[in-house]
């Protein structure tokens, strides 16, 4: 593979990226943070996240503890998934509003041996928007940031549905629940039909009603009504690779071409 394809590789993956980015930035006042490659173990905790997900933390030791792995050893992991950085910063804020939206573009981890998928990456970027306020307000705009950038990738070309999943953050692995959280549609996934229509769900929209805001404390305890949050997010490789597969002889060229003029079309 030729440093020129990887460049160019990289160059759309970028690109990609800053057109989602500004697609939403285009219908909300989106607030950038950043998003470490660690995290610290007890914050996943608090949440039963390795308990819940079939996933096996991978535990670092950061440079400056080296010598005191005794002290640090089980204390921080390689960041799983992006929003908890977004509610880890937002703790204990006693704030309330009606919408805010915040967004991070992380490299995530997972080691999932029960998963027998071949497109799951262990190591893989992740564009997440969190939606954060009243009820209505999350739950409007995370269905509306959704269908925004499924529209943006029909524009490139690509054959997309959104199918109704489960997710065990919502409730137990019963049938019962899982009946519930269809009903309620919880959990929406992107599916693109690849080549040989091989079906690969590149993102998905989440509404976590209040689970989040309660276990990190965020909104004003005094108010009846609590906060919301819900979640947009993509994996960058799935999509940037399920669009390169349709572009003539694999050329990152013309796929970089193609989102040009997507972008250029959706801004008419």
């Amino acid at each position: 593979m030729s440093y020129t394809f990887i460049g160019k590789l990289n160059e759309a993956f970028e690109l990609l990226n800053k057109i989602i980015v500004e697609v939403i930035a285009s219908q909300w006042q989106v607030t950038p943070h950043s998003c470490a490659t660690v995290i610290e173990k007890s914050i996943l905790d608090e949440i039963d996240f390795f308990k819940k997900l079939p996933s096996i933390p991978f535990h670092v030791i950061p440079h400056s503890q080296e010598g005191n792995e005794e002290q640090t050893t089980g204390k921080w992991v390689l960041n799983p998934s992006t929003c908890y950085h977004t509610f880890n910063c937002l703790r204990n804020q006693p704030e309330h509003w009606i919408l805010k939206c915040f967004t991070a573009l992380g490299h995530c981890h997972r080691f999932e041996p029960r998963r027998n998928d071949l497109t799951r990456l262990g190591c893989f970027s992740m564009r997440e928007f969190v939606f954060v306020g009243d009820s209505e307000s999350v739950a409007s705009s995370a269905d509306k940031a959704f269908d925004l950038i499924i529209n943006l990738i029909e524009r490139c070309g690509l054959k997309i549905q959104k199918e109704i999943a489960t997710d065990v953050f919502y409730g137990d692995d019963s049938a019962a629940i899982r009946k519930v959280q269809r009903i309620l549609e919880v959990k929406i996934e992107a599916v693109v039909i690849g080549p040989q229509e091989l079906p690969v769900s590149v993102g998905s929209r989440n509404l976590h009603r209040d689970l989040f805001t309660a276990t990190f404390n965020i909104g004003d305890p005094t108010l009846q009504e609590k906060m919301h949050s819900a979640c947009v997010a993509f994996g960058m490789e799935r999509l940037l690779l399920c669009l390169l597969a349709i572009v003539p002889d694999n050329c990152p060229i013309k796929l970089i071409e193609i989102l040009e003029s997507s972008k250029s079309n959706f801004n008419e």
